[in-house]
């Protein structure tokens, strides 16, 4: 008689269920209602098996999430667990490192102070922000068709290497000043990176702008808002590249007429809507829509503007 084969249930390593389960013990109905001590116990149980690193940022994007009592209580407790598993020297390296969203900062320069930590040199690090650029066909057809909107940042406090993340924007229906996609850089040396991608523009007759960081950052929010009025969601590429925009794009500083824009609108955008590509597809296919001066749409076939193909 044969045995059968019992079928192995598909393994979940304890970093990916981590975030999950901090999630379900960190609610108000659950974490409010728990001494310290049960609390730590949870803590040391979901801890085994997870990388430093990876226990340190799940641990502030958990908290982060959780809501203000909860978040309360946890800074009672964080902060003296964290030390006391040996913790504290990988969150300073985070801060230092910059590693971390503008979110998750405030937090994690907190814990570090009630560690006892001196703060004073992490909290005024010099910025990160490299160059911008700015590019539209306005002169070309009169009116904005498409624009490009490009952030370079060093990667490294040292400012050896550096990367950057380009904004396509379409001012056609449907997008009406949509972020339409995006193309992340690979990490190079800066000024390598800067002259392999200007050259590529350079050599498309393109007149490119370098423009402030605070007006790249109002360009791309107000873009992205346009995204959310046009029921489109996020470029599938930005919705992979979330970090990169937390940590370098929302992070940089404000101008007095910045629009609002946070994580959860950019979570809320990478769930909701018509999929970019969708539309894309039809364009290259079928034909765009334009919209005429009586505010009539036509399809027309062919790509006004910049070269979203090749850009």
């Amino acid at each position: 008689m044969s045995k059968r084969k019992r079928r192995k249930s598909p393994g979940f390593s304890p970093a990916t269920m981590l975030r999950p389960r901090l999630d379900t013990l960190w609610t108000d109905e659950v974490l409010l209602r728990k001494g310290d001590e049960a609390i730590i116990n949870d803590l040391n149980a979901l801890a085994r098996g997870v990388a430093t690193d990876s226990l340190v940022l799940t641990v502030l994007r958990a908290y982060l999430a959780a809501s203000a009592p909860v978040r309360a209580r946890l800074d009672t407790i964080l902060p003296r667990w964290l030390s006391e598993r040996g913790h504290a020297d990988t969150l300073q390296e985070m801060v230092a490192g910059q590693s971390l969203g503008p979110g998750l900062r405030p937090p994690a320069l907190a814990w570090l102070k009630t560690m006892g930590a001196d703060t004073k040199t992490l909290e005024h690090q010099p910025s990160l922000f490299l160059k911008a650029y700015y590019h539209d066909d306005e002169a070309l057809w009169g009116e904005k068709s498409q624009a490009q909107v490009t952030v370079f940042w060093y990667t490294d406090p040292g400012k050896k290497r550096a990367q950057g993340i380009g904004f396509l924007l379409d001012y056609n229906p449907p997008w009406d000043g949509s972020v339409k996609d995006v193309l992340v850089s690979p990490r190079r040396p800066p000024k390598r990176l800067l002259e392999d991608v200007l050259s590529v523009w350079r050599r498309g007759d393109m007149d490119l702008e370098s423009i402030s960081a605070e007006r790249a950052k109002v360009i791309i929010l107000t873009a992205l808002n346009c995204n959310r009025a046009a029921n489109i969601r996020l470029p599938r590429d930005l919705i992979a590249a979330r970090d990169v925009f937390d940590r370098y794009v929302l992070s940089l500083p404000d101008a007095p007429d910045t629009p609002s824009f946070t994580m959860d609108d950019f979570d809320l955008l990478a769930r909701n809507g018509k999929p970019p590509e969708e539309i894309v597809h039809f364009e290259r296919t079928v034909g765009r829509r334009v919209r005429l001066e009586d505010g009539s749409e036509l399809v027309v076939m062919g790509s006004p503007g910049l070269d979203d193909e090749e850009w």
